[in-house]
């Protein structure tokens, strides 16, 4: 494994830890429930073809919005270290 890869998963083993650690806060249980009473709702609400639909949009923006969570996280770590280095603290 090379130092691009290396720095690639251990970006990515920083930020599945800082998700999972995230899922145990109440904000996420808050949200978690939400996203329950909002799975309820459209089982009730919508008809079969209509819900499909509606599930995939959602999985859309959560693919969306994971990539975009993963990439803030790893140009947060850059820039960083730009800081670090901006600041002597790193050579």
């Amino acid at each position: 494994m090379n130092n691009k890869e290396s720095f690639e998963f251990f970006v990515e083993e920083m930020c599945n830890n800082a998700v999972k650690s995230f899922k145990e806060t109440e904000q996420y249980k808050l949200l978690r429930e939400k996203l329950d009473q909002m799975d309820r709702d459209c089982d009730s609400e919508l008809k079969r073809d209509e819900k499909a639909f509606v599930e995939e949009c959602f999985e859309l923006l959560l693919s969306v919005s994971g990539q975009e969570e993963h990439y803030v996280y790893r140009r947060g770590l850059l820039d960083c270290v730009n800081v670090l280095k901006y600041l002597g603290v790193l050579a």
